[in-house]
């Protein structure tokens, strides 16, 4: 079993990763990087004057190539940045516990503004199945989903960036066994 696993007799969690991904350490720090490169490079066109020491960037012009430049970088800047507040808040980070004790499911994420934290509880018997969906592609990985007698679906996301599908399908196995609902999809 997994790490981010902890089962009870009765009460039963899952520990969610957010954005604290390495993938997204890394992808927020090359753009951010890139940005700021490319925003030098457009200001170096603009004064003439050479703001990237390795460089030659002043015999560019202005119009069209330093715009288009300085437009790129600052929009690289911008993404960067939000990308940055979520790895500092880890939007989506959370935990799914299933209680049979108070007969409740409860899933919990952190979130971004003015719903920073977000909180949804279920009653365990309004809990229909647990269903097992993969996209037809080529790579595909199924994804885990709470199904309401209600017809509501939820995403149970997954606890670890690269899981294998022999983890996947034992992780949904064990939550219908564990909630005494039937597995759909597999």
């Amino acid at each position: 079993m997994s790490n981010n696993l902890i089962t009870e007799d009765a009460v039963r969690s899952e520990y969610i990763l957010g954005s604290r991904r390495i993938s997204n350490y890394i992808f927020a720090s090359v753009l951010l990087g890139g940005g700021i490169a490319f925003f030098l490079s457009g200001l170096s066109s603009y004064f003439k004057v050479n703001f990237i020491p390795f460089s030659d960037l002043t015999g560019l012009f202005f119009l069209p190539q330093g715009i288009t430049l300085l437009f790129y970088g600052t929009v690289a800047v911008c993404i960067s940045i939000f990308i940055w507040v979520t790895i500092i808040l880890d939007v989506g980070s959370g935990i799914n516990t299933y209680d049979k004790n108070k007969g409740e499911v409860i899933i919990f994420r952190k979130g971004i503004g003015r719903t920073r934290e977000l909180k949804y509880v279920y009653p365990i018997t309004n809990v229909e199945s647990i269903r097992l969906r993969s996209t037809e592609s080529f790579n595909s990985i199924p994804s885990v989903f709470l199904c309401l007698k209600d017809k509501r679906e939820i995403p149970l996301t997954q606890l670890k960036p690269n899981p294998a599908i022999k983890e996947i399908e034992e992780r949904a196995a064990n939550l219908a066994k564990f909630l005494n609902v039937y597995l759909d999809g597999m």
